[in-house]
């Protein structure tokens, strides 16, 4: 019976201690040096109205570059 507990206690041990290490956060990577590129969008939201299904939705986003270096927008998606 002791055997038993000392053995699921260090199990729980083990996994405690396993856990910190695989679930732990990364730090963020540190804001390169030197000149950076800053998206600024003129609005923060976008009423699109009734949507019928089926037909697609367009929208226009105006943003720009208030940077010191290019933009470059690779890619896009809805989120």
């Amino acid at each position: 019976m002791i055997r038993r507990a000392l053995s699921l206690f260090v199990l729980g041990m083990c996994l405690s201690f396993g856990a910190r290490t695989v679930f732990a956060e990364e730090p963020a990577p540190a804001a390169p040096a030197g000149p950076a590129p800053h998206i600024k969008f003129d609005a923060t939201e976008v009423n699109l109205g009734d949507v019928v299904h089926g037909q697609d939705a367009v929208a226009t986003f105006t943003y720009h570059n208030s940077g010191d270096a290019p933009l470059h927008i690779l890619s896009a998606k809805p989120g």
